[in-house]
């Protein structure tokens, strides 16, 4: 650390840095701290110099040339440098300074690494940005778009609004799932929501329902249990004949093409229908549900939004609503 020092003025200043040296020349700059008359405001004003060399030393120690930045110049260089140094030399279009900590900054910041994960980490890579706020920034992307999910559970929006929002935060449905395929049809007559690519190169499947205007449970029980409504069992019908015709493709070269992914045992999340509000024995009901099937795992709204608040650190799970309740 360098020593701060006081001129026979009284003024306190920095031991003066060497720039660079030439045959002839050498630059160098100091720093000095100017204290106000009246105030005990002092400011911070910068030096540079350039001295004359006569066989390696200094002719006089009257500078050739000078210039000195007062307080307001010296920032604004110090911003200037800060603002467009680092994005020249990287070429970069695009670039925010991130050395602030505001959140706003932030969210400002995840406009750019939104879909750019190579200019992301590209900046990783050279410093500019730290792990810890490209995390954060990320982190508060998801917060956003987990806060319009639960918003939007109170509207009546229609299907296609929903396997758009999941299109675009394919991340809620789990990390089993590395990428959604941009191929729907699994043959001339099936066609799923999504057909996705598994962390392990194999090919599942997600079908997306609507969380309001179709129930979950039927109105009347059966022998004093809960039963899938109608509207349910249809849907799961519509998984399993999903399912069955996607293993049929097994050996279609086509499809693997097309796919990119391999068929073995292919399976199904269907989310279906809200949870908010079940009594203990629905939550006995749906876990007795959901062990009934191999390849097919029913999820509610309210599973897919307690799980990701669960990742994301926003809330702590209930005693009523635990995590063993989930089927994944």
């Amino acid at each position: 650390m360098s020593e701060i020092k006081t001129s026979q003025k009284g003024v306190e200043y920095a031991p003066s840095c060497t720039l660079k040296t030439k045959t002839e020349v050498y630059s160098r700059a100091m720093l000095w701290k100017i204290p106000h008359e009246h105030t005990d405001k002092q400011d911070i004003s910068l030096k540079l110099g350039r001295y004359v060399l006569t066989s390696g030393k200094v002719e006089a120690n009257t500078p050739k040339s000078e210039l000195t930045l007062d307080n307001e110049e010296l920032n604004e260089l110090i911003r200037y440098i800060s603002d467009n140094y680092t994005p020249v030399v990287l070429g970069e279009g695009e670039y925010i300074n991130i050395s602030g900590r505001s959140a706003e900054l932030i969210r400002n910041f995840k406009k750019l690494i939104e879909g750019q994960a190579d200019i992301a980490n590209l900046l990783i890579k050279n410093g500019i940005l730290s792990e810890n706020v490209f995390l954060a920034a990320t982190t508060i992307k998801k917060r956003d778009a987990l806060s319009d999910f639960e918003s939007n559970l109170r509207k009546e929006l229609p299907e296609k609004y929903w396997q758009d929002w999941f299109t675009t935060n394919k991340w809620v449905l789990g990390s089993d799932f590395a990428q959604i395929i941009n191929e729907r049809a699994i043959d001339t007559e099936n066609i799923a929501d999504y057909i996705m690519r598994a962390f392990d190169g194999f090919v599942d499947l997600v079908e997306i329902k609507k969380p309001n205007g179709l129930p979950f449970w039927s109105t009347t029980k059966d022998h004093k249990n809960y039963i899938p409504s109608t509207d349910l069992i249809k849907a799961i019908t519509q998984c399993l004949s999903y399912i069955h015709a996607i293993e049929q493709e097994v050996d279609s070269i086509k499809f693997n093409k097309r796919t990119n992914c391999k068929i073995i045992k292919p399976r199904c999340i269907l989310v279906y229908g809200r949870s908010h509000d079940w009594i203990e024995e629905q939550r006995e009901a749906y876990r007795i549900l959901n062990a009934a099937y191999n390849q097919l795992s029913i999820l509610t709204y309210d599973h897919l939004l307690m799980r990701a608040k669960n990742v994301l650190g926003i809330d702590e799970v209930t005693e009523t609503e635990e995590l063993d309740d989930l089927p994944f």
